[in-house]
């Protein structure tokens, strides 16, 4: 099997067929959003736990009021009064009433709520000024959750109100699949931490607070360093990141020259290469392997390199070895405001913002000369499949649509 120079589609297909999810992990149930069930979840208990009154008023018999109006008011007598948490049990006779609060246990025989704005107290009694038919106003156990019932299915991801609904049907700690910690390497003798002096000729590591805040944007844990092109430096960092990480990416000394490192120390280390060079631009130099199991991507240096690689390739995957959906962006239809022209023999990619015109949205692509403003202006991503020499302004087109995107 063709490991070098391969297509982007059968790029993505050997990640995706080299990575498996992280083994499962025990979780409290309020630190599960954004992960994915590692089983089917079942709920423990009914919610509510009891038939209750969703409004402050007073429980009744309907039928002692289905004629109540405001010029025949119906008077019944006030039994009791019940608050939330209170668990006395209360029974409600025909031409009686109980005050209720929300949230109160609805007393036996009680089949319907009057709200207390359609009521008057005089003294023990009161006046009900409108009818309340059965089920007005009520509550009903296990109208949330029932006992019993399947409430998350396995590979389902958690939002925020999913996890309060596995509270609320009495889960407590929860078996997910856990987000992968990542370590980055940025190599290269130019290459300067954010927050340390700069010299004539040296750059600062955009590419590893890009990748970080990718990484972070999706709830991934993230640590990072610099290491200059020294192949002890950069065999020691490699080792040493690797040891509480779950996945290694490094930054530069991706491609072929004498001076691209990265990935002839991987070979010296014996790491199990997937592939090396794919047909795309930007982004082409990008590899993959495996290290004592572990999985190493390594990215261009170029910015727009580094990101595209990183973004097409290394995400799915890590979304992968979380459990989720290897498709980190939504992808869209809409109209091209300007030609870009392709290489048949690869994939070109392109940076574009979205606009809307009428009654329609029109991605516009970022030809500006400056390679990082375009990249943090893109709002989305434009694709010129392999095999085509341009898309024409006009075109209806399918668009990546980057997180924080309009669409």
């Amino acid at each position: 099997m063709n490991r070098y120079d391969i297509g982007l589609e059968e790029a993505l297909s050997m990640t995706l067929g080299s990575l498996k999810c992280l083994s499962p992990v025990v979780l409290p149930v309020d630190k599960i959003s954004g992960l994915v069930a590692a089983e089917d979840i079942f709920a423990v208990t009914d919610c509510p736990s009891a038939t209750a009154s969703l409004k402050d008023g007073y429980a009744v018999v309907s039928k002692d009021i289905q004629d109540a109006s405001k010029t025949r008011p119906v008077r019944l007598r006030v039994a009791g009064v019940s608050v939330a948490g209170d668990d006395t049990e209360r029974d409600v006779e025909q031409g009686s009433a109980v005050k209720v609060l929300t949230g109160a246990l609805l007393p036996k025989d009680a089949d319907a709520v009057i709200s207390v704005e359609f009521t008057r107290e005089e003294g023990d009694f009161i006046l009900c000024y409108r009818n309340a038919r059965p089920g007005r106003n009520v509550l009903y156990r296990g109208t949330d959750v029932v006992a019993g019932e399947c409430v998350v299915s396995k590979g389902q991801m958690f939002t925020p109100a999913l996890t309060g609904l596995l509270a609320a049907g009495g889960i407590h700690e929860v078996r997910v699949f856990p987000m992968p910690r990542v370590a980055i390497i940025a190599t290269g003798d130019e290459v300067v931490a954010p927050g340390r002096p700069i010299k004539a000729g040296q750059v600062y590591a955009s590419n590893l607070v890009t990748l970080s805040s990718w990484l972070r944007y999706f709830g991934m844990q993230v640590k990072s360093a610099v290491v200059r092109d020294h192949p002890e430096d950069i065999r020691s960092a490699l080792t040493s990141m690797l040891s509480d990480a779950d996945v290694l990416l490094t930054s530069g000394g991706a491609w072929k020259s004498e001076r691209d490192l990265t990935v002839k120390i991987l070979n010296e280390m014996g790491w199990e290469m997937v592939f090396h060079r794919v047909r795309i631009g930007p982004g082409k130099a990008v590899a993959l392997g495996m290290i004592h199991h572990k999985p190493v991507f390594c990215l261009p240096g170029g910015p727009p390199s580094n990101e595209m690689a990183f973004l097409q390739l290394t995400l799915p995957g890590l979304l992968q070895i979380a459990g989720r959906a290897p498709v980190p962006f939504k992808v869209k239809k809409v109209r091209l405001a300007a030609t870009v022209g392709g290489d048949p023999t690869w994939t070109q990619l392109f940076q574009a913002t979205l606009e809307k015109r009428e009654n329609e949205w029109w991605a516009v692509p970022q030809l500006m000369k400056s390679r990082l403003q375009s990249q943090a202006r893109a709002e989305a991503l434009i694709k010129v499949p392999e095999g085509m020499d341009r898309l024409a302004a006009g075109d209806m087109i399918e668009v990546q649509v980057l997180s924080g995107g309009k669409l």
